[in-house]
């Protein structure tokens, strides 16, 4: 049996792997399928991006929303966007335009399909992944007159002149598309910016204090609108010396772009991904996270030093109410509508507590609306165990400890993520049921 280019796919989805041999089998005699083949085979990539990224979990996106929202918080970068958008584009009007399409449409998607599948297997499934050469397939008929490549070029020759303008022209309509979409992320930047700067100088985090008192510098890193603080030590550590788990590829990758300590990292990390070879948001997730309970256990360490000394400086502040900046107004009405109550306000998170059933839940002090659960209120849900991430921080006070990084156990919970008011508000919905209130309290 002769390989096919696509092959490789079946690393990851045998039905994709499928669809790409039928496109290529009909590349030449089947114009209009093979597009709209090739949408779809594109939907299907982005649906299993989304999924591994958790962008809707309550609510189903349609295909150019995902694409919007990937592209919007820097999951894929400006290249795979033009790509996914002009298969999407071409492959809606071939399903719904009857005039010819030329050749050289077909061949320019088949190319994309390729390079994005090569992009999906290095940043999703291996990074050590070794992509074949690209190859078109020649065109065959019942005769078997063969075409090989100068054959193929000359057959499309007559077809690029008249078709290059009007590529030309669906490039242009992506390119205004994505420059939409930057003027939106500089507005959410620099709101998310002026958000962490205002609540900075509001409250002098009790954190930055103690790392005073033991006389270190710190530095401060964001992503994906959270803010840390490192110590000395820790951000001059050997950026491949680094404690963190699983996350040496990752390591190796900040190492070559020229980052040798966290000091390096100026620019909040959203977008650092895009720099680097076969990483995705997925992984730099996962660092972030790691980084946050190295963090987490050395403040607690301090803390611990200092408790003789500093009885009444704790890192909780339960007398203290922090004013809550108006995007965050509306999430707390959410709260309040479910029968939650504030029992805590720190820098770092809002703790609520339901008025019947008494179950602790957080609200972090983060951009995105990030909900923190109890980890036994968790393993009493499929739907919560398959969705929620692990999050350790001393913000979390009335939860449990484990052991992490550093010497001393942390808090920990299972976080969710919600895009919108509405979509947390029926996550509460479902979330009453599963902490067993009385049905007039759902």
């Amino acid at each position: 049996m002769n390989n096919r280019l696509f092959d490789f796919v079946r690393q990851f989805s045998n039905e994709l792997a499928d669809l790409a041999d039928r496109i290529e089998d009909h590349l030449w005699d089947q114009p209009h399928a093979t597009l709209t083949q090739a949408r779809l085979y594109c939907e299907e990539i982005v649906k299993k991006i989304s999924n591994t990224e958790g962008i809707e979990n309550i609510y189903p996106l349609k295909p150019a929303e995902r694409i919007y929202k990937l592209y919007k918080q820097d999951i894929i970068s400006e290249d795979i966007y033009m790509k996914l958008e002009w298969i999407r584009k071409m492959g809606n009007k071939a399903a719904h335009n009857v005039k010819e399409i030329v050749v050289q449409d077909v061949l320019e998607a088949h190319k994309l399909l390729f390079e994005i599948s090569v992009w999906y297997m290095e940043v999703y499934v291996s990074h050590q992944f070794n992509a074949p050469e690209y190859k078109l397939p020649a065109k065959t008929n019942q005769d078997a007159n063969v075409l090989g490549v100068n054959d193929i070029n000359e057959l499309i020759k007559p077809y690029f002149d008249q078709t290059l303008q009007r590529f030309d022209e669906m490039r242009a309509e992506i390119q205004l598309q994505l420059e939409a979409i930057k003027v939106e992320k500089e507005k959410d930047l620099d709101v998310n910016t002026k958000a962490v700067n205002i609540q900075q100088s509001e409250i002098k985090a009790p954190t930055e204090t103690l790392i005073q008192k033991q006389d270190e510098y710190h530095i401060r890193l964001q992503f994906r609108g959270e803010t840390i603080l490192l110590t000395s030590k820790l951000a001059k550590t050997p950026i491949l010396d680094l404690p963190v788990v699983g996350c040496n590829y990752l390591l190796r990758e900040l190492s070559r772009v020229g980052i040798d300590s966290l000091v390096k990292i100026t620019k909040p990390m959203d977008s650092l991904h895009l720099k680097l070879n076969g990483i995705g948001p997925n992984g730099m997730e996962k660092f972030w996270n790691q980084l946050i309970s190295l963090q987490d256990s050395v403040m607690l360490e301090l803390e611990q030093d200092n408790s003789t000394e500093e009885e009444n400086n704790t890192i909780e502040l339960p007398e203290e109410k922090i004013p809550l900046r108006k995007e965050k107004e509306n999430i707390v009405r959410i709260f309040e509508k479910n029968n939650f109550n504030i029992t805590n306000q720190t820098p770092k998170a809002i703790e609520f507590e339901h008025a019947i059933s008494k179950e602790i839940v957080y609200l972090l002090a983060n951009k995105e609306t990030s909900v923190v659960l109890h980890p036994k209120t968790v393993q009493k849900d499929d739907f919560l165990k398959s969705n929620g991430k692990d999050r350790s921080s001393t913000a979390l006070r009335k939860f449990p400890k484990e052991q992490n990084k550093g010497k001393s156990p942390i808090n920990h919970g299972f976080l969710f993520k919600f895009s919108t008011a509405s979509e947390l508000d029926t996550f509460f919905n479902r979330f009453k049921e599963i902490i067993c209130l009385p049905k007039q309290f759902n």
